[in-house]
C-alpha cells in the first residue's frame, strides 16, 4: 500500500530555473521543498560539496505518510548528517552527452539498511569496479541510486519510491547486493 498523493504538493509547483524538487528523509523527519543548485548541474554534485547543511526553499513538513502538514516555511536549513535519503520523485533529465565522452556503467541492485529504513535501489558502476568496496567507501558522502524504494522499519506499511535518490553513506548500517 502506497501513501502517495497524485495532486502536486505546494512545493512541487512551478519553481525558478536550476532548482530541484526534493524530499528529505531522516529517522524522524520527512520534509519536502526545493534546493537551488546554484552553478551545479546535478543534485549529487551539489550535495557532495556542501559543508554540513543544505538550504531547503518552500519547505513543507510532511507527515509519516508523505502528506503535507500545515507547517511550512519559506526556507529551512537542514543538517546533512541527520538525513538518510534525499529523494526526487522524477529524475532530472540529463544533458546530452557526446558519444566519445560517455562512459558506460553497469547497473547493480542493492539493499541498504539504516537505523530507520530499508532502501533498495540501483547503483551504477564503472566496468571492472567491485561492488562491495564501492558501497563501503566514504566518498562521495551520498550514494546515488536510481529507482529507489524506501520502507520504514517501524511500520512496513509506510513506503515510498523515487526515480533518483541520494543515500547518506554515514547512515548505512548494513548493505548487500541483490543481483
Amino acid at each position: 500500500m502506497m501513501f502517495e498523493t497524485s495532486a502536486p504538493l505546494p512545493f512541487e509547483r512551478a519553481r525558478p530555473a536550476n532548482t530541484e524538487l526534493v524530499e528529505l528523509i531522516g529517522n524522524d523527519l520527512r520534509v519536502g521543498g526545493s534546493i537551488d543548485l546554484g552553478g551545479f548541474g546535478r543534485l549529487s554534485d551539489f550535495v557532495s560539496l556542501q559543508s554540513g547543511t543544505v538550504h531547503l526553499h518552500e519547505a513543507m513538513i510532511l507527515n509519516r505518510r508523505g502528506m503535507p502538514t500545515s507547517d511550512s516555511l519559506p526556507e529551512m536549513v537542514i543538517q546533512l548528517h541527520e538525513l538518510a535519503v534525499i529523494g526526487q520523485r522524477m529524475a532530472p533529465r540529463s544533458a546530452p552527452i557526446l558519444a566519445d565522452v560517455r562512459v558506460e556503467k553497469i547497473p547493480r541492485r542493492i539493499i541498504a539498511i539504516t537505523a530507520a529504513h530499508i532502501v533498495e535501489g540501483t547503483v551504477s558502476l564503472y566496468p571492472g569496479a567491485d561492488l562491495m568496496p564501492y558501497l563501503q567507501a566514504t566518498d562521495p558522502p551520498f550514494l546515488p541510486l536510481l529507482d529507489a524504494r524506501l520502507r520504514w522499519l517501524s511500520d512496513r506499511r509506510l513506503k515510498t519510491s523515487f526515480e533518483f535518490a541520494l543515500l547518506n553513506r554515514s547512515q548505512i548500517v548494513a548493505v548487500a547486493p541483490l543481483d
